[in-house]
């Protein structure tokens, strides 16, 4: 044992080499083998290796290679199998005590995980730039420490997993520091300081099987579980690169330079070829096989020609042959991480990026490449060239300098939890047959509920946006309305029907209309509304008045897409349901002022409504697609939306299918019931409430500038301007796309072309709106 930092004992690192001595030949027990390239046999777990003799010593140690053995000659116990031997088992063998055999061969992987744990955290705590993380690694380290002074009992009943999970997150951030220290790219309050000296590479995980990186820089890159099986790295510069768990089985490293890479391995050594000119930190050995089959690097494996005729790199790994009782899953590592390392880099640009594309449809389709290949291409190859060429073309709609079409970002739980909602691929139509969808459905409607003032006996379904929750409301609504005029839609059609009046608001939003004729209803009876929007009651009275026998829905609405205006709804309501009519609330992105005390007023008596559609991909800034129906009478819902089969799971407490259009949908709670659980009550009321400030800042911004009039009472997250007269308008809307630091839409309210801004991204800061008004009074100063 030696001294860390702090004054507590760890793992010597003798403790944590391999002393075949003192083990009981676990490696060569325990551990099955297939017969490969690496071993020459089959052998069981629990059965001995032929060449294990008397005294727990490998017979052919010293010729393993050449008998076909080269994996042996890479692996590493990292000293678990004396320490399982002589510590847990207290030096009695499983030959000696038969009885012990399949306990101490079940523990041994078990702590050699631990030992690997131990290995890795060894290392960090000798990091100089890890300095401010010693304190942490010293405690996880005596943490796991005393995890391998267990009995076999105790061990076996561990959650490895979650300890690998702490670690390895402890050893990312060590990495990070170390290698931003070595770019000169030192993170400061979790952001980057300045641009960096060295290039920042990340292939974490990236598949670079048989690539050709002869001469890369990759200094200070993340090479954690990077697949650099066969790889030629000849003269790569590898210095205080990340290798934790790389493979680098094959890989060619003549003449790199791997002095101060972080997190190695000798195994890992062992596995690569190399030579003389191979510059090594100072505590490896220098493998003995590098000296006649490290020169140089093989010519590069060639796989099948692509549709023009050109050779694409093998990317097969040296796996057995899929078949149809084994599960590929390697299959996905690679387009995975290349996938993630292009979705952290997208990310990474929104700060500074422009907010618009900068290449149009046929730019973008020319570089896809508009024909079918003839032959297969890696998926990670497609995944590569789809993020390359896509990215010209995209909008940064997450950015915090996008105010168009009231489109909201994406919360980083949202956007984790929706990955994980692709990952599963989970058919959510059936209560019973995704357990997990259903409690998280059934929590993110509570929730919602919640959140939103809706009474708690509705039931909730998730569609994809607000117009279809609009359809699926009106849709309960038209069939319990006639219903109670006697006429039975689901069995009898709309031939022949009541006739039924549908009242809006002048300034309702035009997926009403929409959701309508879908519905096979009549255009909607406009109502009379004031300078904001807001439907006036007096005008809805006389509306309702004037043919009160038949059956009717009124909708109201929450959040005027130009002033973001709420209707009376106390009052419309009580009108509404004196005359028998059902009440719907279009409140795509305003229905959620209720989740915070100072918009909650504006929302007044909503509750008393019978049908309620909100967007989720909105306010709440979850990933597209993901609406919101709510409807109060659960029956009603089920009745216009269900459906039955007999080869259906069916539950008795209703499935979700009987609340949506769809039968097989995306889970699309799973992202809200993230987003929710991120922000927690009061976090949603502060997103809420940030909105709110931002379009008032915009507001007082533009109101400021000269020529500049804001047409509306700024209630919620909607700003609507002018500019002088339209031309002028429409040039400054133009100008603003052009200038490209922020997005901004024109549109026509009362009579007049004006600039809209809707504030609705949780990741919009002060910043981003000070610099968006720049934006403004430099496009102002041109036109």
């Amino acid at each position: 044992m030696s001294e860390a930092p702090g004054g507590r004992r760890t793992s010597s690192v003798s403790e944590l080499r391999a002393d075949c001595a003192s083990c009981f030949g676990l490696c060569c027990v325990a551990l099955p083998l297939t017969a490969s390239a690496d071993f020459a046999i089959d052998k069981a777990a629990g059965e001995p290796c032929r060449h294990l003799q008397r005294d727990f010593r490998c017979g052919i140690h010293s010729r393993l290679r050449q008998e076909g053995f080269p994996g042996c000659t890479v692996y590493d116990c990292f000293g678990a199998g004396q320490h399982v031997s002589q510590v847990t088992f207290g030096g009695r063998s499983w030959r000696e005590d038969p009885g012990t055999a399949g306990q101490m061969f079940e523990v041994f992987p078990v702590v050699r995980q631990l030992h690997e744990m131990l290995v890795y955290l060894t290392e960090a705590l000798t990091l100089v730039p890890a300095r401010p993380l010693r304190g942490e690694l010293s405690r996880v380290l005596h943490d796991v420490e005393r995890l391998t002074a267990a009995g076999p009992e105790e061990l076996l009943a561990l959650d490895v997993a979650a300890h690998r999970a702490v670690v390895g997150a402890l050893l990312g951030r060590t990495s990070e520091l170390v290698r931003a220290d070595a770019r000169g790219d030192r993170p400061a309050a979790g952001r980057r300081s300045g641009r960096s000296a060295v290039p920042r590479v990340d292939l974490r995980g990236a598949d670079r099987i048989g690539v050709n990186l002869r001469g890369a820089d990759l200094r200070g890159a993340d090479l954690r579980g990077a697949y650099l099986i066969g790889a030629d790295l000849t003269g790569a510069d590898l210095r205080v690169a990340d290798l934790l768990g790389a493979d680098l089985r094959g890989a060619h490293l003549a003449g790199a330079d791997l002095t101060g890479c972080i997190f190695l391995t000798q195994p890992q050594l062992n596995a690569a070829q190399g030579d003389g000119a191979t510059r090594l930190p100072p505590s490896f050995i220098r493998p003995a096989h590098w000296d006649t089959g490290g020169e140089g690097a093989p010519r590069h494996r060639q796989g099948p020609p692509t549709a023009g005729g050109r050779q694409q790199p093998d990317r097969r790994r040296p796996t057995a042959p899929y078949c149809g009782m084994d599960w590929p899953s390697q299959e996905y590592d690679a387009p995975l991480d290349r996938a993630h390392a292009h979705v952290r880099t997208w990310l990474g640009t929104l700060a500074d990026r422009p907010v618009p594309p900068q290449a149009d449809i046929a730019e973008l389709v020319a570089a896809l490449g508009p024909d079918l290949p003839e032959h297969p291409t890696p998926a990670a190859d497609v995944v590569d060239h789809l993020a390359a060429v896509a990215d010209a073309g995209l909008t940064a709609m997450p950015s915090g300098r996008f105010f168009g079409f009231v489109i909201g970002g994406t919360l980083p739980a949202a956007l984790a939890a929706d990955w994980l909602v692709s990952a599963w691929d989970q058919n959510s139509g059936l209560r019973r047959l995704t357990p997990a969808h259903s409690a998280l459905e059934d929590l993110a409607a509570v929730w919602v509920r919640q959140v939103l003032g809706l009474p708690a006996e509705s039931a909730v379904g998730f569609v994809t946006g607000g117009t279809m929750a609009n359809f699926t409301c009106l849709a309960a609504a038209r069939d319990e309305v006639l219903r109670r005029a006697g006429w039975p839609v689901a069995e009898r059609g709309l031939s022949g029907a009541p006739r039924l009046r549908v009242l809006v608001g002048a300034e309702r939003h035009d997926t009403i209309d929409l959701a309508l004729r879908y519905l096979g209803l009549v255009a909607p009876e406009a109502v009379a509304a004031d300078d904001q929007g807001r439907l006036r009651p007096a005008a809805l009275a006389a509306a309702l008045d004037a043919d009160p026998a038949g059956p009717a829905i009124v909708c109201l609405q929450a959040g005027n897409v130009h002033s973001g205006a709420f209707d009376p709804f106390a009052e419309a309501i009580e009108i509404a349901h004196r005359h028998g009519a059902w009440v719907h609330v279009d409140g795509a992105f305003g229905l959620w002022a209720a989740a915070s005390p100072a918009t909650r007023p504006l929302l007044d008596g909503h509750d008393r409504a019978d049908s309620w559609a909100t967007d989720a991909h909105k306010t709440l800034n979850v990933p597209y697609d993901c609406g919101i129906a709510v409807v109060r009478d659960r029956a009603a819902l089920r009745a216009a939306m269900g459906m039955h089969a007999a080869y259906l799971i069916a539950d008795d407490a209703g499935d979700p299918l009987d609340t949506v259009p769809e039968l097989s949908r995306r889970a699309r709670a799973v992202p809200v019931w993230a987003a929710l659980r991120s922000l927690g009550r009061s976090g949603t009321s502060e997103l809420v409430g940030r909105f709110c400030r931002h379009a008032r800042t915009f507001a007082d911004g533009l109101a400021s500038m000269d020529g500049v009039e804001v047409l509306n009472d700024v209630v919620f997250t909607q700003v609507c301007a002018t500019f002088g007269d339209d031309e002028r308008t429409r040039r400054v809307v133009d100008g603003l796309l052009e200038d490209g630091t922020a997005w901004m839409t024109g549109s026509r309210w009362h009579g007049r072309d004006v600039l809209r801004i809707s504030v609705s991204n949780w990741s919009t800061s002060a910043g981003d709106v000070e610099r968006s008004l720049a934006a403004v009074r430099r496009v102002l100063a041109r036109v």
